[in-house]
């Protein structure tokens, strides 16, 4: 998979809505699978964004196919399935990646067997248990603060062949200790999920991700992860080959985040376009000069789409 040369790309993405009929229809006719971003699109925490669900019910309606993609794990199947339902969009389990179900088909791929070292939430153990992964987690105490704790917590000689890596609400020292004597192995992979170094919690406020811990793990071991969660090579790799996309110029990534999903987008060859509806604000997007995140498109938000395929009320850009 390669990605597209930067040069045939717009360093000045344009609004949807400014799209003369022309451009419109071109776009249109450019596409034909669409993978999207959850959080921060179509809702942020509780909060809905307004007419979301109506942009991806025009797509649909001009026969695109829709594949969402979203970092978080944290959430089960069923309650993204019965979230979206909620909002009006009938969507299917199988049409909804996230990392946990990423790494499961990667590791079935390589007929991993073995031993895995997580530090995930529940619902990401979960996904791995039912696939028949056998998991190893913890301290989940909490330990004496001597060395001789510290020791016999983070030391083991359990024959781990993998330490995966996504968000823990309880993350602690002793567990990235842990994980790291396990990644002196030379046989034992470091396969990553989401590896967001922020996470927008609300339009003023972001919290630190699982990003940073990954790349400690990295830089301490000396081992380049595999990403299975955006804006990874390996996602992408594996998305393109699941559903035989022979040009990826003719996918387009949608999401709110000019790292995670714009940067995505760009890594596999998809067209990409940013929505403001998340954690990106039009300054941000407008002082960003990393040509590797700068979109193709832009909008206010999802429900821009209806409007430009001519099913709302003209929009103020």
């Amino acid at each position: 998979m390669e990605a597209s040369s930067i040069t045939t790309r717009r360093t000045k993405p344009k609004h949807i809505l400014q799209l003369s009929e022309e451009e419109r229809r071109s776009f249109c006719d450019s596409f034909d699978h669409v993978f999207s971003d959850i959080d921060g699109v179509l809702w942020a925490l509780e909060n809905l964004v307004p007419h979301a669900a109506d942009g991806y019910k025009a797509l649909e309606r001009i026969g695109k196919q829709l594949t969402f993609v979203t970092n978080n794990s944290v959430r089960t199947m069923d309650q993204c399935v019965r979230r979206f339902a909620k909002i009006g969009l009938q969507v299917k389990p199988e049409q909804i990646w996230h990392p946990a179900q990423s790494i499961v088909e990667y590791l079935q791929r390589i007929k991993f067997e073995g031993l895995i070292y997580i530090i995930a939430s529940q619902p990401f153990k979960a996904v791995l248990r039912e696939a028949g992964f056998q998991l190893l987690d913890g301290p989940n105490e909490f330990i004496e603060e001597s060395y001789e704790s510290l020791a016999r917590h983070i030391f083991g000689r359990e024959p781990v062949r993998a330490v995966v890596v996504d968000v823990d609400f309880n993350l602690s020292s002793p567990k990235i200790l842990r994980a790291h004597m396990y990644l002196r192995r030379p046989e034992c992979l470091l396969l990553v999920g989401a590896t967001d170094r922020l996470l927008p919690v609300s339009k003023e406020v972001n919290i630190i991700g699982p990003g940073p811990f990954a790349s400690i793990l990295e830089e301490a071991s000396g081992k380049p992860p595999l990403t299975l969660g955006k804006p990874g090579r390996q996602l992408g790799e594996l998305l393109v080959q699941h559903y035989a996309i022979s040009q990826p110029s003719r996918a387009l990534m949608i999401g709110d985040m000019l790292a995670q999903d714009v940067g995505f987008g760009r890594v596999c060859g998809f067209q990409t376009l940013l929505v403001l509806s998340g954690g990106c604000t039009l300054e941000q997007l407008q002082a960003e000069t990393n040509p590797n995140h700068i979109p193709d498109y832009y909008a206010d938000s999802v429900a821009d789409l209806a409007l430009m395929l001519g099913e709302g009320p003209k929009a103020h850009v």
